[in-house]
């Protein structure tokens, strides 16, 4: 566990002087977010605005505070009127730990500086993700609603028993018989996340908006499965009259081959790419007549033209995030942020006018509330208003 560190006294009220007058560059914001986290902090920086904020000598350059730009920019908006400084201090030590407590590490980083904005989210209907969803869909048509059907054994498939935790459908070990595999799809709506146990034992955690078509039962020969969306597999090594039986995974007209591996797959048909990225053991990304082998660490794309390409600089935190129930970015877009706001949430995003410009990264728990979310996007500089199942970006 690393150590918390307690900043000086003056490191503190810098750090909320810079904050507090618009002058905090990312790293500063980043380091001020991070003592806030100690407790310990917490009391000093109590202490440094009931004492040190008092009037414009708190000040190094003697400068009044903007409280009126603070006020908008923590406050939602509301109307001034008139308020004492012991008001407006609370209400922004509260607005700074209500971010720390949610978990937040965020910069922004823009070629230029945007003006305050406000917020208008609605008391009430804040959206939570649905936590873990799943349908299973039958080889005979049938579906099982996985969020109410209760722990312990739900159906049988050819010679295959099925049976439900919370939040993991697991198949018992079986053969395929003589006869035609028998398949099964799991699939999970947007704001869910499944866990899934095959019959060889290969786990594999869809994440939302992503299904995973597969036989209750794999042959001798070789294990297929086909998805959609994003999944992550931990594939089980399985050998049979001494070879090895390899592992293949189809995500539309891309091939992933495998022998005994984790991997993750990103393929949502609204990101640019198909990725493919390889955390243990080896991988072979077939697309048409292209192929690449991943080593640990790397990542394949293979773009809308079938071309593949390989990055070893891949941040597996970013990748693994949604499975570690966290929102990882870096230096993502607008863009590709609120596409995951979007799945995760089950909202529905528009953009009123031009996207905004800038790179942001940020670490944040995915269960907070999406108007907490936007909130420090908001404090990043992003005009958004929240009206029913709708967030509506705007440009300035």
């Amino acid at each position: 566990m690393t150590e918390k560190v307690i900043p000086t006294y003056d490191r503190l009220q810098y750090l909320l002087q810079q904050y507090t007058r618009k002058r905090c560059t990312p790293e500063e914001m980043q380091e001020l977010f991070r003592y806030l986290e100690n407790p310990a902090v917490r009391e000093l920086f109590n202490n440094i605005l009931d004492k040190d904020f008092e009037g414009p000598g708190a000040v190094e350059d003697g400068a009044e505070i903007d409280w009126e730009f603070m006020y908008n920019k923590i406050i939602q908006g509301e109307a001034p009127g008139k308020r004492t400084k012991i008001f407006n201090f609370v209400k922004i030590a509260a607005a700074v730990l209500i971010l720390v407590s949610a978990g937040w590490a965020w910069s922004h980083f823009s070629a230029r500086r945007t003006a305050p904005v406000s917020a208008h989210v609605p008391p009430q209907g804040d959206a939570l993700p649905a936590a873990n969803k799943a349908v299973l869909i039958l080889a005979d048509g049938n579906t099982v609603n996985l969020d109410s059907a209760g722990s312990g054994a739900i159906t049988r498939q050819g010679t295959v028993n099925l049976s439900k935790a919370p939040g993991h459908l697991s198949y018992a070990a079986g053969t395929n018989g003589s006869g035609d595999p028998i398949y099964n799809k799991v699939a999970t709506p947007r704001g869910s996340i499944f866990k899934l146990t095959l019959s060889d034992g290969t786990n594999v955690w869809l994440n939302s908006a992503s299904s995973i078509r597969f036989p209750v039962a794999f042959s001798d020969n070789e294990r297929r499965v086909e998805i959609t969306g994003e999944v992550y597999f931990e594939v089980a090594k399985q050998v049979v009259k001494g070879a090895p039986v390899p592992f293949f995974c189809k995500a539309g007209s891309m091939e992933v081959a495998v022998l005994g591996t984790h991997f993750n797959i990103n393929a949502y048909n609204n990101e640019t790419d198909i990725k493919t990225t390889l955390l243990e053991g080896a991988v072979k990304v077939k697309q048409g007549a292209n192929t690449k082998l991943l080593l640990p660490g790397q990542q394949s794309l293979v773009g809308k033209d079938g071309q593949i390409t390989l990055s070893d600089h891949v941040n597996l935190d970013e990748v693994m995030g949604w499975k570690n129930g966290f929102f990882v970015f870096e230096e993502a877009n607008i863009s590709q942020i609120m596409r995951e706001v979007e799945r995760w949430y089950n909202l529905d995003v528009e953009y009123d006018g031009p996207l905004p410009d800038g790179r942001y990264n940020g670490r944040i728990s995915r269960n907070t509330k999406v108007s907490q979310m936007m909130k420090v996007l908001e404090l990043s500089g992003i005009n958004f208003r929240i009206t029913g199942n709708k967030i509506i970006i705007k440009s300035r």
